[in-house]
């Protein structure tokens, strides 16, 4: 056995006896020498690391290392990235997890990445601010990407892994979570974690889906008589079921919603128009102002074109919305909730679909918006 591999074994045993949650997931990683890695690195079902990094560490900055790398995995970090750049997502990551492994009374090497104004914060909610302002970071690989992690690195899932790998960790997460806590050793910060795996996001579809269907109006029209009414003389009008006035999907455009978010939920409005039949679907692009709009009319294809790329302001969308004088049977406003909402709600129904997820809306319905 190598110094290296020694030196992560009594790193793991460690964490074993003095912190129950991440000893015992840590143990679901194979440890494996891999000096092409720069410190360490874990795809879920690998804790990959380089030999004189681990050399170059303390015994309590490996333990808290390794417990970084635990969280890469238990909060999904491996499975969750999707098309984001695997850099500022792994910043991002890092962002979100430090402040867990210090808060356990662990430490971290220098040169860790931490700030207070990220606390709380989703590593997508962190990846949207990092992405808007991106950070000013050495390129230590030459490839002209920022690196800043002194921890560890987050790996992606192997794909044809990823469902089984996600549905393992999060059974061995609740198991983890109900013995620290029987023990009296549940980390702080792990409670939101162990939720999100009770109550999994529902699928934004069907609630997209659910949202629009009761937001069609069950319209009288004049057109057509009422049956019932005609042999008494009376005139009036027939309940059209079917009548659906105008659509308004609002769609924000600072930058901060990713392509296969906005190509997937394209798809699903156009699936939407030609079920539901509105009178027309009004796109609005807007940043911190309307950058662009367009209509789809009957058999019109659904066909999104975004514009703008400023900071995020909800409120132009709304004032606009009342200036054309249109009465929308929905609003749907895709976007990362990271803006200035209106200060009262419209007399329509708002769904918001985030696509964060985590961030909540002072009004209307809010549904989180993740690929899939």
């Amino acid at each position: 056995m190598s110094n290296a591999m020694k030196k992560m074994s009594d790193a793991r045993r460690a964490l074993v006896l003095d912190n129950t949650f991440f000893g015992v997931l840590s143990l679901k990683l194979k440890m494996i020498e891999d000096n092409s890695e720069e410190t360490l690195a874990t795809d879920g079902k690998r804790l990959l690391f380089n030999c004189r990094f681990v050399e170059s560490l303390t015994h309590y900055e490996l333990v808290g290392v390794v417990a970084h790398e635990v969280l890469h995995c238990s909060n999904g970090h491996v499975w969750r990235r999707e098309s984001r750049d695997a850099k500022l997502w792994n910043m991002a990551c890092d962002y979100a997890i430090n402040p867990i492994v210090l808060d356990a009374g662990m430490v971290l090497p220098q040169g860790l990445l931490v700030n207070p104004d990220y606390s709380g914060k989703s590593a997508e909610e962190i990846f949207a601010i990092l992405q808007s302002q991106p950070p000013k970071l050495e390129d230590s690989d030459g490839d002209g990407q920022p690196d800043g992690s002194t921890c560890g690195k987050v790996l992606d899932a192997p794909p044809t892994e990823s469902p089984e790998i996600q549905a393992e960790w999060s059974s061995a997460v609740l198991a983890a979570a109900r013995n620290a806590e029987a023990a009296g050793k549940l980390p702080k910060g792990i409670e939101r974690l162990v939720e999100r795996i009770k109550n999994p996001p529902q699928d934004w579809r069907s609630i997209l889906r659910r949202f629009v269907q009761q937001s069609a109006q069950q319209d009288y029209s004049w057109k057509q008589p009422n049956g019932r009414f005609l042999p008494s003389g009376i005139y009036m009008p027939k309940l059209n079921a079917e009548a659906m006035g105008v659509m308004v999907v609002a769609v924000d455009t600072s930058g901060s919603i990713d392509d296969v978010i906005l190509g997937q939920f394209e798809k699903e409005i156009d699936q939407i128009s030609m079920e539901m039949r509105p009178e027309k679907i009004v796109v609005i692009y807007c940043d911190n102002e309307i950058r662009g709009t367009q209509e789809f009319l009957g058999d019109d294809l659904v066909s999104l074109d975004p514009k703008g790329g400023g900071g995020t302001d909800f409120c132009p969308v709304f004032e606009w919305v009342e200036t054309e004088g249109i009465t929308p049977a929905c609003l749907v406003y895709l976007t990362d909730m990271f803006g200035r909402f209106p200060e009262y709600p419209p007399n329509y129904p708002v769904l918001w679909g985030d696509t964060y997820g985590y961030k909540q809306a002072p009004w209307g319905e809010k549904v989180a918006i993740m690929c899939s």
